[in-house]
């Protein structure tokens, strides 16, 4: 059997795998039932609320896989021990989820994982905490969720980033785009469908190599959106030719609450804070068209809109792979009305509590909208560079990040991560912004109380 190859460049995947024989290649589909299969990715916490939460694996071949746990809340309540089984899919990628039910509410949760009982020894820790309920009138709900973008274990293979965001032990961590590079050039992905799924697969896969990320997935629930390089080629949109299997790839890698047919855009909750995961890529017109005008088409905001209007959370984060608030080419407002159209309804719908975060500029930035016309100002947190470059540092991005009028802090150029910290009781409640690089060191801090996020009286 002959191996298959690009007929252009699909670096770096074209000199490591895709001119491997097929047998090969497709090994992981042609494992004889009788042997042994192998876990290749995870396992990684998925979703997870005070009493649920998903468990992802990938195998190399269709395969029984068993999560065996046990729950220990502490405060004289007894230990809990169960187990859970999924089937990993036919087709390839072969991906399991397994989800674990009757947990406890903030409680640590310790598992291991069998593929075909056969047990799997752990690379790491495996254990992770569920989450915390809501605040009610005498008691608060402190946790953090951190955050970032942008990482390349081609450029950066050593990541220390992440082993400082696991010593702060957040709740949930959100990788919101380009955590994998895929051929920049839209020609490099040829025109055979079993290759491109192939080497989609396999740049999800060697970002989860990366050591610091296989522990925090496998410790931490984590979720995902995607940016161009993760989704296809740079500045990537509708048109790209792989659209719809860059869509199957990502949903299959990504254990998130719901995935969308036409796109990766989910929201989940924590507490009292709900999270709005937003896909600027999937449905998004080609930067260079005249006639530009959506980041996130129609069904996605009515989505966004109809989630906002019934969340009843104190605070409601819209992560977005690329900047609301400020910049030049890929900024939302350079998409038609979609942006300031989607403003005034949220303004005009009462919708309080709003915050954004984003990636894309390989630097960690605040930025702060407040048009005469908003009831309150609009921060988005920007962390990016988690591992994609050190130097050189572009001159413009330092400062305010090249004369953005927009800017509410320094630019921080270094790796860096984003964190979301929320505290205090009912009815008190505050979130505060922060980057922090790999030394843990704070660069920007802004603390913001709910009340800062509602309108003020006239």
């Amino acid at each position: 059997m002959h191996g298959k190859t690009l007929s252009s460049p699909f670096n770096p995947w074209t000199t490591r795998v895709l001119r491997l024989s097929a047998t090969l290649i497709l090994a992981p589909a042609l494992v004889h039932p009788s042997q042994s299969a192998e876990l290749v990715s995870g396992p990684m916490v998925g979703h997870t609320t005070t009493s649920t939460a998903k468990i992802w694996v990938e195998t190399d071949a269709p395969s029984t896989v068993q999560v065996d746990y046990f729950v220990s809340p502490g405060n004289r309540i007894p230990l809990v021990i169960g187990s859970a089984q999924a089937r990993t899919t036919g087709d390839f990628p072969h991906v399991a989820v397994v989800e674990l039910k009757d947990l406890t509410a903030n409680a640590q949760v310790r598992y291991s994982v069998r593929v075909n009982n056969r047990i799997i020894r752990p690379l790491g820790p495996q254990v992770f905490r569920t989450m915390p309920r809501e605040p009610d009138g005498g008691n608060g709900a402190d946790f953090m969720v951190a955050f970032g973008s942008c990482m390349n274990p081609v450029e950066v293979p050593y990541q220390a980033i992440w082993n400082k965001a696991l010593q702060f032990r957040p709740a949930a961590f959100l990788f919101i785009g380009d955590i994998n590079y895929m051929p920049g050039d839209g020609a490099g992905y040829g025109d055979d469908r079993e290759i491109v799924r192939l080497a989609m697969a396999g740049y999800h896969r060697e970002a989860r190599d990366v050591p610091g990320v296989r522990t925090l997935m496998a410790t931490t629930p984590s979720y995902g959106i995607w940016d161009d390089h993760d989704y296809g080629p740079n500045n990537s949109d509708r048109t790209f030719k792989w659209r719809d299997e860059s869509i199957g790839i990502y949903n299959r890698y990504w254990p998130n609450v719901k995935a969308h047919d036409n796109g990766v855009y989910h929201s989940f909750r924590i507490a009292d804070a709900e999270f709005f995961m937003l896909d600027n890529r999937a449905n998004r017109d080609p930067n260079e068209a005249q006639d530009r005008a959506v980041m996130f088409g129609p069904e996605q905001m009515a989505w966004l809109r109809n989630g906002l209007k019934a969340s009843t959370a104190t605070f409601k984060i819209l992560a977005n792979g690329n900047t609301m608030a400020a910049g030049n080419g890929e900024n939302w407002s350079h998409f038609g009305s979609e942006r300031d159209d989607f403003l005034k309804w949220m303004f005009g719908e009462n919708i309080t509590g709003v915050v954004f975060i984003a990636g894309d500029w390989h630097v960690g930035t605040l930025n702060r909208l407040h048009r005469p016309q908003d009831d309150y100002p609009i921060y988005e947190l920007l962390s990016s560079n988690l591992g994609v470059r050190k130097l050189p540092i572009d001159t413009d991005l330092t400062g305010n990040a090249g004369g953005n009028h927009h800017s509410a802090a320094n630019t921080y150029p270094g790796y860096n991560f984003g964190a979301l910290s929320f505290s205090g009781k009912k009815d008190a409640r505050t979130i505060t912004l922060q980057i922090i690089d790999e030394e843990g060191n704070v660069r920007i801090h802004r603390r913001l109380g709910e009340n800062d996020l509602k309108p003020r009286p006239r």
